[in-house]
């Protein structure tokens, strides 16, 4: 993943209050280091690599649910997760995410 753009479609949904938070992202708008650390946590979490969750195991409730579809070098990807079934390698990428959603708050 060097120079290549990818793009990121995340949604969280749920919570407490119910409310859905989404932002797409894609890698040539941003500067040059929130491009790479993006890729960094990308790769960390093997988002391409990881086995499918079943998102209904841990149903509790007022918890989160995220839907991320990653687009990158003609593949992509979407998962749908929740705090339940939520692996703690996507914990960064996930709050990372959510980070760039409040700062941009598109809904």
């Amino acid at each position: 993943m060097d120079q290549e753009r990818f793009q990121i479609s995340f949604e969280r949904s749920g919570g407490f209050t119910g409310t859905s938070t989404r932002i797409e992202i894609d890698s040539g708008d941003l500067i040059p280091g929130e491009a790479e650390e993006l890729k960094q946590l990308i790769l960390r979490s093997e988002f391409f690599e990881a086995v499918t969750f079943n998102s209904n195991i841990l149903n509790m409730p007022d918890q989160f649910q995220y839907k991320i579809t990653i687009e990158q070098t003609g593949r992509t990807r979407t998962l749908e997760l929740n705090d339940g079934s939520l692996p703690e390698l996507f914990r960064p990428l996930i709050n990372y995410l959510v980070g760039v959603a409040r700062k941009y708050r598109r809904t």
